[in-house]
């Protein structure tokens, strides 16, 4: 440092005053130009290469990007542009509630839903009903409410006279948050509910008939009566178009699936997936049909209230624990677990029922614990389908940094994050490279963005957040120039910051 410092002076020596202070202008002038820009100086200029190289890439022309690249342990920032300016973050939004309901509950913490009998039971047979006091968890799928029913059974119970009682006060009665209108069937519009099950969607198979012109075969999963299966969809030479239906049944009893149109003869079967309209019914009829799997006659009736205050409590079933949700969460970018989490930290820190506004203001509360919560942030819901929410970049990054580093449950948060070429969102993608990075990807209309962790060529961690609002260039080759900045971040050499006295 003293010898740099001794040349610096030996060379400004040789300038006039004047020149010296037109010098002076000029590089504060360029440091104000720095700032207002939003860039700042990279320890390695190839970083900087790498930022120019994006901006003007074709696929992101006129388009907002912001950028904050900073090391895990330390937190310096080597690379920033707009890196505190709130954009839309798509699906990087569940970073958040992924880090928050972490923090809060710890990753072995398993949701409970209390199982309650109303009536008498004698000789195997309850009179009354069997409750089901929802509690929103978002990890009761079929296998889990097989499970469900199994306990019932094992408890002496082999007829439930007086049918299922189904209580989902713990959640308030908002199946969609007001900024996803209009919502669709489609399974990312899956609605959230303190009941609920296979996170509020099911499947639907397509196959052609075994000849031409004869019926397409249409399948359900779960095959439960909740559904009705309409079908005209023919088998064709050369096929056509598909066109499915799903609407609610005139009784309000469960759905009407009606598939219209063709399909080729020498077609794979096709997949389909969608949302339910009537959650609590759906897995109310879900637990049904195991129910009487194991054995256990049901009656017909099915209430939804309160639990009764004389209901006496047959057990707690256990779902599984955070730190499982919150990887399929990440890694699959699952909207109903978001949502459902989010309202369960706003109900468990400000009291049932969970609501959205509840939720946000916790996912707020997290930010400002971590001292993460920039000016503009706005948080209107949990998995970023809100074209209201404005997170920055560098919120982003500070997330990812103080989750990593809390020992607690930084290894579960870490581990929830697609890998690059191998899983999750990013399974199709980088896989021609042998850079192991571990992202959260995000998409919306003219929106995209990734968020994660890599290391650079000496291997220490570098966290990144990359946002970008407006692209113009397909969805495809946006995502190429995003990889290919992080990309460069991991083949980067940042030179060691030098020792001062």
């Amino acid at each position: 440092m003293e010898g740099r410092a001794r040349r610096g002076k030996a060379w400004t020596s040789g300038l006039g005053s004047r020149a010296v202070a037109v010098l002076a202008r000029a590089l504060g002038l360029l440091a104000l130009w720095l700032s207002l820009s939003g860039v700042a100086r990279a320890e390695d200029p190839g970083l900087e290469l790498a930022l120019d190289r994006l901006v003007r890439s074709p696929a992101l022309r006129g388009a907002r990007i912001g950028v904050a690249v900073e090391r895990l342990e330390s937190g310096q920032r080597l690379l920033a542009r707009a890196a505190d300016a709130p954009l839309v973050p798509a699906s990087n939004q569940k970073l958040l509630i992924a880090a928050a309901a972490l923090s809060h509950w710890g990753p072995s913490h398993c949701f409970e839903t209390p199982i309650l009998v109303e009536g008498e039971l004698t000789d195997g047979v309850l009179e009354g009903a069997l409750w089901v006091v929802g509690r929103g968890d978002p990890s009761l799928v079929s296998e889990s409410l097989w499970k469900l029913a199994e306990e019932v059974r094992l408890r002496g119970i082999r007829e439930i006279r007086g049918g299922l009682g189904i209580d989902t006060t713990h959640f308030d009665g908002a199946y969609f948050h007001p900024d996803w209108e209009p919502v669709s069937s489609r399974a990312y519009f899956a609605p959230t509910s303190a009941w609920s099950a296979n996170y509020s969607s099911f499947r639907i198979d397509v196959a052609p008939g075994a000849r031409v012109g004869e019926p397409a075969a249409v399948r359900l999963a779960p095959a439960i009566p909740y559904f009705r299966t309409l079908s005209n969809a023919l088998t064709l030479r050369g096929g056509g178009k598909l066109s499915l239906d799903v609407d609610v049944l005139p009784d309000g009893s469960g759905e009407s699936v009606r598939v219209t149109g063709s399909v080729s003869a020498d077609r794979a079967p096709v997949t389909f997936w969608r949302a339910v309209a009537l959650p609590e019914r759906y897995a109310a009829a879900l637990l049904r049909a195991q129910l009487e799997a194991q054995g256990v006659r049901v009656g017909t009736r099915v209430r939804f209230a309160p639990a009764p205050a004389e209901a006496r409590e047959l057990f707690q079933f256990a779902g599984e624990p955070i730190a499982l949700q919150v990887r399929l969460l990440d890694k699959y970018s699952n909207n109903f677990v978001a949502e459902q989490l989010t309202k369960l930290l706003g109900a468990d820190l400000y009291g049932a029922p969970g609501s959205w506004e509840k939720g946000v203001r916790a996912l707020g509360e997290h930010l400002r614990s971590i001292g993460a919560f920039h000016a503009g942030t706005v948080i209107a819901d949990g998995s970023g389908l809100s074209p209201r929410d404005r997170v920055a970049p560098a919120t982003l990054a500070a997330v990812i940094r103080a989750s990593a580093r809390n020992f607690t449950y930084g290894p579960e948060f870490l581990a929830s994050l697609p890998i690059g070429g191998r899983d999750g969102t990013l399974e199709t993608r980088m896989e021609d490279l042998t850079l192991p990075v571990r992202a959260k990807t995000g998409h919306l209309q003219r929106v995209a963005s990734l968020s994660g962790v890599v290391p650079d060529a000496a291997g220490e961690l570098i966290v990144f957040s990359l946002l970008v609002n407006g692209a113009r260039g397909s969805s495809l080759d946006v995502d190429l120039a995003i990889d290919g900045f992080v990309a460069s971040l991991g083949a980067a050499s940042p030179a060691p910051v030098a020792a001062r006295d």
